[in-house]
């Protein structure tokens, strides 16, 4: 699959006051499953997320730092909530 070019765009979404994003990966950041607030968030369609790598959809300005610890808590077989 081709990944898209992730271009900043200013452009606010806001979500509703009970809505969640919900994404589950593997421990090498596989995307296993996805809620239909993370597609529409992300922009993408259930087929092109499933089995892509999470950082799909780092925004480029988000500190490396941040996936690092979220990442050594998943791959430790902790639960990370962000």
């Amino acid at each position: 699959m081709a990944r898209k070019k992730i271009i900043p765009n200013n452009h606010e979404k806001k979500l509703n006051k009970n809505d969640f994003i919900v994404s589950k990966t593997d421990t090498r950041g596989i995307i296993t499953y996805c809620n239909q607030i993370f597609m529409d968030m992300a922009e993408y369609s259930e087929e092109e997320l499933l089995g892509t790598n999470h950082n799909i959809i780092r925004h480029p300005d988000m500190p490396r730092i941040a996936f690092k610890v979220a990442w050594q808590m998943i791959q430790s077989g902790e639960e990370f909530f962000g």
